[in-house]
């Protein structure tokens, strides 16, 4: 049966809703959190009772979440991109190494990981 923990933050900004899904998974997998924006109160649940260093440590990550932002809420898209926008993506730079290849000299070809982390580092900037 579930086990729910209430926290209260002094934080007065928002936290990034998916860092701080990560930093509480990494805690307990089967960790959740249900917040109302606006507040500063939080529950948290997970499967098994909660100990004094996890709920320490909940607390801190709590506290330490960065704050919500256009850049993050984009990252977090992108993290979460659909086959077929990863597909349309994907196909561009497939079209890009083609005329990279064809350079004098060549250059080497984009990979689909460095082509996702560029999006994702482009977002966190604009």
């Amino acid at each position: 049966m579930a086990d729910y923990h209430t926290f209260t933050v002094a934080r007065s900004t928002e936290p990034d809703f998916a860092g701080l899904v990560a930093s509480l998974k990494a805690l307990d997998p089967s960790a959740g959190v249900q917040h109302t924006p606006g507040t500063q109160t939080y529950v948290l649940k997970k499967a098994t009772a909660w100990t004094a260093p996890q709920i320490t440590a909940a607390q801190n990550a709590l506290n330490a979440a960065s704050a919500a932002s256009a850049q993050l809420t984009a990252q977090s898209i992108i993290d979460g991109w659909d086959i077929a926008t990863k597909a349309l993506v994907l196909a561009l730079i497939d079209a890009l190494n083609l005329i990279r290849s064809k350079l004098s000299p060549p250059l080497a070809a984009i990979t689909t990981q460095q082509a996702l982390d560029a999006i994702r580092t482009k977002a966190g900037t604009l």
